[in-house]
This record gives C-alpha cells, structure tokens and sequence, in this order.
C-alpha cells in the first residue's frame, strides 16, 4: 500500500511537469522586475558640497591681513605686478633738451634761371621745401620747359611769393610737340592739353591734312583764345 501512494501514473507525471515549467517560467519572468539597482553616489573628486543648515549662531567671518589678500591675489590682479621703479639717471629735465636750430634762408644775390635751376638750389630760397622743389622739377618735365616765371603758380599751393626768385632767360629752349605727327596720348601728355583738344587735332588731320598754323585751331570749339596763347611756345606746325 505504501508504493501506491508514492506512485504516479504516467498522466499525473506529464501534469506535473508542466505546472513545474509554468511556475519555473514565472519565476524567471519576474527576476529583473524584482531586482532594483542598488543606489549609486558620485562624489566628486576635489568639491564637497555642504548644505547649509540653520543653526543659531551666524558663521564667524575669516579674516585676512593684507600680505595674506595679496599673496592670493596675485596671479589674477594686473597691479600685483611690483614694476621697478625708474632710475634717477635716466631722467631727463625738459630745461635740458636742446632743439635743432634751423637757418633763417636768404634771398638770393640773383634771380635763378627757372629752366637750368636743380633741386639743390631751389630748397635754398624761401618758401621752396623739398617737396615744392620736386614739384616744380617735375612740371618743368611736363611742360617741357618754362617759358614764364609765373607758371610756377600753376602749381597748387606754391606761394606767391617765389616768383620773384625766378627769371627766365631764353624761351627758345621749350621742348615743342609736333602738331601733325604726334600720336593721341604724346599730345595728350601736355598739361595744355585735354583729351578732347588731342582727339580735335587727330581728327582734322585724318580730315583736311596737315595743319598749317594756330588759326586752324582756332576754329575748333575746343580751343579758346587763352588755349591758345599758352601753347604758342610749345607747338611745332612743320
């Protein structure tokens, strides 16, 4: 009788078996719903955080001497920087300071020939610097020589007061431009004249030949009688 109770047949076997798969299959199920991560504190290396908490005393203020607030900051204030103070002999009194003194120019024993003159004796005479000097060399390039003291003032800014050093003592050396064969940009090169007179004197060339004389000019509407008066010396009809 003792067998028959620890005996189980073949249906009660398979039974038990697959409520031992259930409650096995439950219990699996419900591990990583069970299981809570424990908690995690990260502490940070170098910062402690205390929070504060009321207490009935206030806190006692940390006191600093001044050689304790200017040893800490010293690397971040500018006027912590100790500069050394300057030397005694390396001040210089502003009653000692000599200044340069410059020669009062004076007017020349002879008015100078404004066509032969070079730079070294115009920065001699009054009025006339380095840069007026330069200037008047290089107009006198354009022109192709002088042939009045007075178109100096055609210079900006020049006084008037230098002309009196000049003279002109043969006119005759003026540089000319051949009217019938000089090309648009040699006769627009002159200071006299502009494009438009240049573009004038091509086209009545290329029309009606050579031109003989200033009176062709004249019955252009781009010459006036001023015009050509100051080219006189400079233009060549031949």
């Amino acid at each position: 009788m003792s067998k028959d109770h620890f005996y189980f047949s073949r249906n009660d076997r398979i039974v038990a078996l697959v409520l031992l798969s259930v409650i096995l299959i439950a219990v699996v199920a419900r591990i990583p719903f069970s299981r809570v991560p424990p908690e995690t504190t990260v502490q940070p290396d170098t910062v402690t955080v205390q929070t504060a908490t009321p207490t009935s005393q206030p806190e006692p203020m940390r006191e600093y001497t001044r050689s304790t607030a200017r040893y800490s900051s010293s690397k971040y204030r500018k006027d912590s920087v100790q500069r050394r103070p300057a030397r005694r002999d390396t001040v210089v009194r502003r009653d000692s300071i000599t200044y340069p003194r410059y020669t009062r120019k004076q007017p020349p024993a002879s008015p100078l020939d404004l066509n032969t003159a070079d730079s070294t004796m115009l920065v001699t005479l009054p009025g006339i610097g380095p840069y007026y000097a330069s200037r008047i060399l290089s107009y006198r390039r354009k022109l192709g020589g002088y042939t009045s003291n007075s178109q100096i003032l055609e210079i900006d800014g020049i006084p008037d007061s230098v002309v009196r050093w000049f003279v002109i003592t043969d006119t005759a050396r003026a540089v000319r431009i051949s009217v019938n064969s000089a090309t648009l940009s040699q006769l627009r090169s002159h200071p006299y004249i502009n494009f438009y007179q240049a573009r004038a004197i091509i086209e009545m060339r290329r029309e009606r030949g050579n031109i003989k004389g200033p009176d062709q000019l004249s019955f252009m509407e781009e010459f006036t009688d001023k015009d050509l008066v100051r080219l006189e010396p400079y233009l060549d009809y031949r």
